[in-house]
C-alpha cells in the first residue's frame, strides 16, 4: 500500500435507544436526592457535578448521536479533524464481536485526557482492512471495553 493512502469510514457517536418519559424522572430524581444529600452532609460541590452531569446526560440523549468521520493514514488516526499521531497511540484492537453494538476499535494512547478511544466500523471486513494498515503503524494488542463503557450500555446511555 503507498503511504498516502488513507481509509475513511462515517460514524454515530452512539447507538440511539428511545428512553420512555419515566427514564428522564429517574434520572432526574435520583440526581435531586444525591445533590439534596451531598448538601446536607456540607458537600456543595459533588451537588454541583451531580446535577450538571445528570443535565449534560439528559440533553445529549435528547439530542441524539452525531455523525464523526474517522480517517486513518500514514499521519495517525483522526477523528472530526482532531489527530492522534502514530506516536501517541500506544495499541489497538480490532474486537468483531457483532453482540456488543457492531465491530470497533479499542485504541490506547499515551493522552492524560483521552487514554482510551472507542471507535466503532462500518463492518468485519472493514475492520480486516483497519487492522491491517494500522498493523504497520503501532502495536496490535488485545483490549476489551472498560468498565465505563459496560455500565453505560447497561444503564442505556
Amino acid at each position: 500500500m503507498p503511504e498516502s493512502q488513507e481509509i475513511v469510514w462515517h460514524v454515530l457517536t452512539h447507538e440511539h435507544k428511545e428512553h420512555s418519559t419515566d427514564w428522564y424522572w429517574a434520572v432526574g430524581l435520583v440526581t435531586l436526592v444525591g445533590a439534596a444529600l451531598s448538601i446536607y452532609f456540607g458537600n456543595l460541590l459533588l451537588a454541583m457535578i451531580l446535577v450538571i452531569g445528570a443535565g449534560s446526560i439528559m440533553t445529549l440523549k435528547i439530542r441524539g448521536p452525531r455523525e464523526h468521520q474517522v480517517k486513518v493514514d500514514g499521519k495517525g488516526l483522526t477523528l472530526d479533524g482532531t489527530v492522534y499521531p502514530w506516536k501517541s497511540v500506544h495499541s489497538f484492537w480490532i474486537n468483531l464481536d457483532e453482540s456488543r453494538g457492531g465491530p470497533c476499535i479499542y485504541i490506547t494512547t499515551t493522552s492524560l485526557l483521552m487514554p482510551r478511544i472507542t471507535v466503532p466500523l462500518d463492518s468485519a471486513e472493514h475492520g480486516g482492512q483497519v487492522r491491517e494498515y494500522m498493523k504497520r503503524y503501532t502495536l496490535e494488542e488485545e483490549q476489551w471495553p472498560h468498565f465505563g463503557e459496560r455500565l453505560a450500555e447497561i444503564v442505556g446511555l
